[in-house]
Order: C-alpha cells, then sequence, then structure tokens
C-alpha cells in the first residue's frame, strides 16, 4: 500500500497546481463531503451562518441527552462526537460555547433522571477541564463575561451530584482565573 502524502507534501502539490485545477478540486470535496460543505460555510458565510451551526449543534446535544424516546441513556460517544465536529467548524469562543452546554445537558440529565455512574461523570468532568482549558488558554475577558453566569449556573446545579462530580466541577471552576482574580461575588 502506498503511504499518504503529509500536509507538507499535500501543500507543496496544491502550490503547484494552476487556479482553475484548484477550484475543480475544492468544489468536488465541497460535493462529496458534508464537513467540508460546513468549513467552507462556516469560513465564507461569517458569524451568522457560525451562530447558525452552533444553535444545530446545540440541539443535536439536546437531542441525544434528551430524545424523545427516553427508553435509552445518552450516547456520551455520539455527544462528543458533535463537539469535536464543531471544533473543526466553529471559531474559539463558540467551540467554548458548545463545550460548556455538552456539561450543562449532562448535569441537567442527572438532575432530572437521578444518579448516573462514574464514568458518566468523569467524561463531563473532562469537558467541563477541556472548556476551562480553551478559556483559559484561547480566551478573552469578552467571552468570559459572556459565559460567566452559565458557568456559575454549572457549578451550582453540580452541587450534591454524587461520586465527586461536584467537588470536581467547582475545583475546576476555581482554575477559571484569568478574569475572575479581583472580582467579588
Amino acid at each position: 500500500m502506498t503511504k499518504q502524502m503529509t500536509v507538507t507534501e499535500l501543500k507543496k502539490r496544491l502550490k503547484g497546481m494552476e487556479q482553475p485545477e484548484l477550484i475543480d478540486l475544492i468544489s468536488g470535496l465541497y460535493k462529496a463531503n458534508g464537513m467540508v460543505k460546513e468549513i467552507l460555510n462556516s469560513r465564507f458565510s461569517g458569524e451568522g451562518y457560525q451562530a447558525e451551526v452552533l444553535e444545530a449543534y446545540k440541539q443535536k446535544l439536546m437531542s441525544e441527552f434528551f430524545p424523545k424516546n427516553m427508553r435509552k441513556m445518552p450516547s456520551l460517544k455520539a455527544a462528543k462526537s458533535y463537539v469535536s465536529d464543531f471544533k473543526k467548524i466553529g471559531p474559539d469562543e463558540m467551540v467554548m460555547d458548545l463545550t460548556l452546554y455538552y456539561v450543562e445537558c449532562g448535569t441537567e440529565f442527572t438532575n432530572t433522571f437521578g444518579d448516573m455512574d462514574a464514568k458518566f461523570y468523569q467524561d463531563m468532568v473532562r469537558m467541563f477541564e477541556e472548556f476551562a482549558h480553551q478559556l483559559n488558554v484561547n480566551g478573552t475577558k469578552e467571552n468570559y463575561e459572556t459565559l460567566k453566569k452559565r458557568i456559575r449556573k454549572l457549578v451550582h446545579n453540580a452541587s450534591g451530584i454524587g461520586w465527586g462530580y461536584s467537588e470536581a466541577i467547582f475545583e475546576i471552576y476555581a482554575d477559571i482565573y484569568k478574569y475572575d482574580e479581583d472580582e467579588e461575588d
């Protein structure tokens, strides 16, 4: 089997192509692959389109955690794939929003239906850690101010949940320090 090109090799090949060839190649990818279509639409259609896609992904998460047929547990694998897919499409601030929403949905699910297993809570904690890292590394004061009420509500809603979940959520919240150091509640 022939080995696949590296990104460097791909870039070299693309640089050697004429503009009409590049247009044909990208148009073909756009037609053939839904993710390429979403990425390019997001890139060229701007914030309005991105906001619509974010809402669609939030709806997917909500439907995963709260399906019309509540006979099944949510698939955390499917829910995580929505966040992963959106990372390829949306800007950092919208990825943070969706990542936080994932944890909000999981917390609401357990508060609605009762205690889950340790694996469920570990997944929620990992996702909140990812959110906190994104906010601390890529976030701005404006991002934080936009999300602050939701973050605090999540911490409140997580209180009293077992398996160390509420403690872990609070500890991560305490590490979201970048913009809250001098603030008093």
